[in-house]
């Protein structure tokens, strides 16, 4: 605890105080500890790459490279507890959507003007969450786009990126899950309780991790612990979602609560086990018919990748946000010892 309550890194001290310790939001601590967020710590280390105060390394897509464009910074920041009264993100925000709000609903991986301008499920999914988390829950964009997710919700409960698919996949499923989650938490809307519960249930019947038909794991990379996680899907990410939407004492849950005790390190502290690695050049491999390339999931598993990983903690090494993750995961399932 002495360790997340350090005060170089306010990010993971101030949810430590206020999620962890359940200090009021009036408390001295709280109140001096939030107002360092993005002057000292991880979100001023990203804020300074800004460019011109207002993007990051690309002024005409807020999605490549990756993953050091626009999208994948709001999408932490939001994360670490920075919100639109700061300058710098309320005219990031501003060029995002401008580039990539679909009016019609929906958020795209492309910017306006691009032939293949349309909504994409887990670009829309994650940057509903970041949006309503740093303050614009009630922006008509956002609630747009919150519609949108919810019509393609598909009958199994879940999502899938891909047009043609009939299955839900958990990268697809967790964004608009964890969208709705924050969404919920500022303005419960028709529908929208339903939804999530239909999505939960999804990765319930999947015990967070496996397949439904043979109970393998799907994806062995499922199994590591990784921060930023973008796109992608963990057991920990899942656990997160499931119990920030209340949801507890699903024997469902066991098996992944089973690993993140056993991933606990001997002084009660929980490793970075990867970082993804982004791209290695600043353009796709076909022009601009892709927007990704085949090393951007590989993993860094020690030390520390280039900018386009954007990576806060060092890979191979005790992780602060990680930990603080998992241990509000077992406070929230009422698996953590009182004392805090």
């Amino acid at each position: 605890m002495n360790w997340l309550l350090e005060e170089d890194e306010p990010s993971a001290r101030y949810h430590t105080l206020v999620d962890l310790q359940e200090r009021g939001e009036n408390d001295q601590s709280v109140i001096s500890t939030l107002n360092r967020i993005g002057r000292i710590g991880w979100a001023s280390k990203i804020l300074a790459r800004q460019k011109d105060g207002i993007y990051w390394d690309n002024p005409k897509s807020c999605y490549v490279p990756k993953f050091s464009a626009c999208s994948w910074q709001l999408v932490v920041l939001a994360d670490l507890g920075v919100s639109s009264k700061d300058q710098r993100v309320d005219k990031a925000v501003d060029h995002f959507l401008e580039h990539h709000n679909v009016e019609t609903g929906g958020i795209s991986l492309r910017p306006k003007g691009h032939a293949k301008f349309e909504p994409h499920i887990c670009a829309t999914g994650n940057v509903v969450r970041a949006l309503a988390k740093m303050g614009y829950a009630e922006d008509d964009r956002v609630l747009s786009a919150m519609d949108w997710l919810l019509s393609k919700q598909l009958a199994d409960g879940g999502w899938n990126c891909s047009p043609s698919g009939k299955h839900g996949s958990f990268m697809s499923v967790i964004q608009p899950v964890w969208a709705l989650s924050e969404m919920m938490a500022h303005d419960a809307r028709k529908g929208w309780e339903v939804s999530a519960k239909r999505g939960a249930e999804f990765l319930l019947k999947h015990r967070v991790y496996r397949s439904d038909k043979d109970d393998s794991v799907v994806l062995l990379d499922f199994l590591r612990l990784h921060y930023p996680i973008h796109y992608c899907y963990d057991f920990l990410h899942g656990l997160r979602v499931l119990t920030e939407l209340g949801i507890k004492n699903d024997p469902r849950m066991n098996d992944a609560v089973a690993l993140l005790l056993e991933k606990r390190t001997p002084d009660g502290k929980w490793n970075l086990d990867g970082v993804y690695r982004g791209w290695r050049h600043a353009h796709a491999m076909h022009g601009e018919e892709t927007v990704s390339r085949p090393e951007e999931r590989e993993l860094i598993t020690q030390g520390w990748g280039t900018e386009r990983a954007l990576q806060i903690e060092e890979a191979g090494k005790p992780s602060k946000w990680l930990t603080l993750q998992a241990l509000l995961v077992l406070k929230r399932l009422g698996l953590l010892v009182s004392g805090l």
